[in-house]
């Protein structure tokens, strides 16, 4: 899964976006993410919150698992060792960054592809 979010790096984040041949918000990358991989999930934050299985907290997070932030307002991958990948805000493009989302603004932490399936 983490092999195949990286090879949206770069495309531009457009509100609304689903279509990596003009741009991707935070929630259509990950829908394009799993939708790649077999695994349908629904179009928007408030909905992608709710599956999977939740994780209790960002040290028991796997790369693969959904990070929430702002009350369900943005999502993103965690890649592991820190970092996670996201469509941030218009203007930006794809990209991996650090996990800045930290215990106290994180919503959800979900997992929507069993452990070992990442």
């Amino acid at each position: 899964m983490v092999a195949d979010a990286k090879k949206y790096v770069g495309v531009p984040y457009v509100w609304g976006g689903t279509n990596p041949a003009v741009g991707m918000d935070c929630s259509g990358f990950v829908q394009r993410v799993f939708k790649d991989l077999g695994v349908d999930l629904p179009r928007v934050v408030s909905d992608q919150m709710r599956q999977g299985t939740p994780v209790a907290s960002l040290a028991q997070a796997k790369p693969g698992d959904l990070l929430v932030s702002f009350g369900g307002e943005h999502i993103s991958i965690y890649l592991g060792n820190g970092k996670a990948i996201d469509a941030p805000v218009p203007g930006q493009t794809i990209q991996i960054r650090d996990a800045w989302e930290q215990q106290s603004n994180l919503t959800a932490i979900r997992r929507i592809v069993p452990a070992g399936g990442s």
